[in-house]
C-alpha cells in the first residue's frame, strides 16, 4: 500500500467519524426533545393528579350534602304526611257537621 492509498483511506475513515459525530448530535438533540416532552407530561400529570384530588374532595363533600337532604327529606315527608291526615280529618269532621247542620 502507497501514501496516497493509506491518504484516501484515512480520508474516509474521517468522513465515517464526522458522519457518526453528526448522528449522534442528531440523537442527542432528539433525546433533549424527549426529555423536554417527559418533562411536560410529568407536569400534566401532576396537575391531573391534583384535579383528580380536588374533584375526590367534591364528591366527599357531595355525598355528605346528599345525606344530610335524604335526612330533611324524611323530616319533611313525615310532616307532610302529618298534616296530610290532619287535613283528612278536618275534611272529614266538616262533612260531619254538615250533614247536622243540613238535617236540622
Amino acid at each position: 500500500m502507497n501514501e496516497n492509498q493509506v491518504g484516501v483511506i484515512l480520508e474516509e475513515v474521517r468522513d465515517m467519524f464526522k458522519t457518526l459525530a453528526e448522528g449522534q448530535r442528531i440523537i442527542e438533540n432528539r433525546l433533549g426533545k424527549v426529555e423536554e416532552g417527559q418533562k411536560v407530561l410529568e407536569e400534566g400529570q401532576k396537575v391531573l393528579e391534583n384535579g383528580l384530588k380536588v374533584l375526590e374532595n367534591g364528591q366527599k363533600s357531595l355525598e355528605s350534602d346528599m345525606k344530610k337532604v335524604k335526612s330533611d327529606l324524611q323530616i319533611i315527608k313525615s310532616f307532610v304526611i302529618a298534616a296530610d291526615n290532619s287535613f283528612n280529618d278536618y275534611e272529614s269532621r266538616i262533612k260531619a257537621l254538615e250533614k247536622k247542620t243540613a238535617n236540622l
